[in-house]
């Protein structure tokens, strides 16, 4: 049975990441609604955790795994680990006896509880409400004054808020304003342009050399005047080509040298890389790690889709399409600045040509929207069947990255 999963992140006050709820679709369930969702809720925990480990939610980051009232009973969710595993009771789930008093028991043996969809005009939640941790509110569904409302409800009390669909940053400092813990959605990933503001100018130093690397012929020693003007960017340089990666006998101490043994094709891989980590200083870890993700899944993705040859652009494409959030201006503005292919920049502008509907299968899967991933797969002629592990090798690849591991 096919199984596909993705997580979409929950952020504390901070913007720092605290879990991801696993999105899921099996081969036997078209969404969570329906009739199979406890099989397919079944296949989901058993593979996520039985084969899967950390890898797709590695500590100290907590799994916020869904749960019907079927599974609740067939004793399933206590043979997942209590310290990194939050329950999380959907909103449909009949609280009778039983129901309580497997919650009880749950409870007792250390495992965090969350309410799903919750609302002030849902009284069959009220007894599930006594036993849960995390209350969750869905900001689409819910006007400001009901989200208000549980706020002061609850926001007085031990159990913590999760604003839930939190689309825009609006949303989010509302939801901050009304005291909510944590928030879901993907508020982190929409550029804040404010016309007539300056970019600063560690950032401009920053374009400017994204701008030298994506020359169609690169001048390494240009290239090299430019590095040595940013001791951080001459200190990752060597410590990247002498990494046990290369496996190089003899250090190497000159730019120039570096990037000649490097190639233009992974000097431009590790400027990306780079720079984007400096750039996203003052943004959330998140949208760097996204990039990430979705540079390596494009890349990885490019022969399934018939663009074998292709990688090197396609690997870019998933890297600016943050670019925006990074440097606060809008997309098509920063893209004439860069050498990137025709083909590049009319997929991250929304044109549906090859790289577009790559790109749009990577973002669909990437937020579980399991009916446009597959009608792209379905038109490169991918075989949905390999993209979970596509993307789950990306996911561990983009968190080693981001802590500094070398990948394998």
């Amino acid at each position: 049975m096919d199984i596909y999963v993705a997580r979409q992140p929950i952020f504390n006050r901070k913007q720092k990441v605290i879990g991801y709820e696993l999105l899921y679709r099996s081969g036997l369930t078209n969404s969570y609604g329906n009739a199979d969702g406890t099989e397919a809720s079944l296949s989901v925990i058993r593979n996520t955790f039985l084969f899967m480990g950390q890898r797709i939610v590695p500590r100290p980051s907590q799994a916020f795994v869904n749960l019907t009232g079927d599974l609740l009973l067939s004793g399933v969710a206590g043979a997942l680990p209590s310290s990194s595993t939050v329950l999380e009771i959907l909103e449909d789930v009949e609280p009778d006896e039983a129901i309580l008093e497997k919650c009880r028991e749950l409870k007792e043996t250390g495992y965090t509880l969350a309410l799903d969809d919750y609302t002030v005009h849902n009284k069959m939640q009220q007894p599930l409400l006594e036993l849960a941790d995390i209350v969750k509110v869905d900001f689409m569904q819910s006007s400001q004054e009901e989200s208000r409302a549980v706020a002061r409800e609850l926001g007085g009390g031990h159990k913590k808020l999760v604003a839930e669909k939190v689309e825009t940053l609006d949303d989010f400092r509302s939801a901050l304003a009304m005291g909510y813990t944590f928030f879901q959605g993907y508020f982190f990933s929409k550029p804040v342009i404010v016309p007539g503001t300056a970019i600063p100018g560690y950032k401009l130093n920053y374009m400017r050399l994204l701008r030298e690397m994506n020359k169609r012929h690169l001048d390494f020693h240009s290239l090299e005047g430019v590095i040595k003007q940013d001791p951080t960017l001459c200190y990752t340089l060597l410590k990247y080509i002498n990494s046990a990666y290369f496996g190089l006998r003899e250090k190497i101490t000159s730019l120039v040298s570096a990037m000649v043994l490097l190639g233009e094709q992974e000097v431009r891989r590790w400027a990306s890389l780079v720079l984007f980590s400096l750039m996203a200083a003052d943004k959330p870890p998140e949208v760097i790690l996204r990039s990430l993700i979705r540079a390596r899944l494009c890349e990885a993705l490019a022969a399934d889709g018939g663009l074998q040859g292709h990688q090197s652009e396609l690997f870019l494409m998933g890297m600016f399409s943050l670019i925006d959030v990074l440097v606060g201006r809008p997309l098509a503005d920063i893209l004439e600045e860069l050498y990137l292919t025709k083909e590049v920049k009319g997929a991250l502008l929304g044109e549906e040509n090859a790289y577009g509907i790559l790109y749009a299968l990577v973002v669909a899967y990437e937020r579980g929207e399991w009916s446009t991933c597959f009608q792209s797969a379905a038109k490169l002629g991918v075989n949905p069947a390999v993209i979970p592990e596509r993307y789950i090798k990306a996911v561990t690849w983009a968190e080693e990255i981001v802590r500094g591991q070398e990948p394998d």
